[in-house]
């Protein structure tokens, strides 16, 4: 099974309940989180940096984001099957209106973490510190 590295915002709530939630439904538990505030990711990508989105990195080291990285994600977590679908078939540029849509206002909407942190719920095995 592929492992894939998702980098989120840690002082997003909505980004960290994300976060929860995939790993959660992810059954292999291949998913390995970090944000973007870690060692790792100043490590082995410094120009990666934190904007208004969330990236899946490959295990070829792609780097996706938006609605693609959302889309990714899909492939290794339990979710109802048409939800799955209608997701998968949307098409991207559509998708990604509405995600930048909630990017820019997520600290608004959800609020913000004082500091950036990963959720404590989370296997520590699949956390990159």
């Amino acid at each position: 099974m592929e492992k894939i590295i998702i980098v989120f915002d840690g002082f997003c709530v909505l980004c960290n309940n994300y976060v929860r939630w995939l790993s959660d439904r992810n059954p292999e538990k291949n998913i390995y989180f970090t944000n973007f505030d870690s060692v790792y990711i100043k490590k082995n990508y410094p120009k990666l940096n934190l904007g208004d989105t969330v990236f899946i990195i490959t295990e070829r080291n792609q780097i996706l984001e938006r609605s693609e990285a959302i889309k990714y994600c899909l492939k290794y977590v339990k979710l109802n099957y048409f939800l799955k679908t209608i997701i998968k078939l949307s098409p991207n540029a559509i998708l990604d209106v509405f995600y930048r849509i909630i990017a820019a206002n997520r600290y608004r909407l959800f609020g913000k973490l004082e500091v950036c942190s990963i959720p404590d719920d989370i296997s520590q095995e699949n956390i990159l510190f």
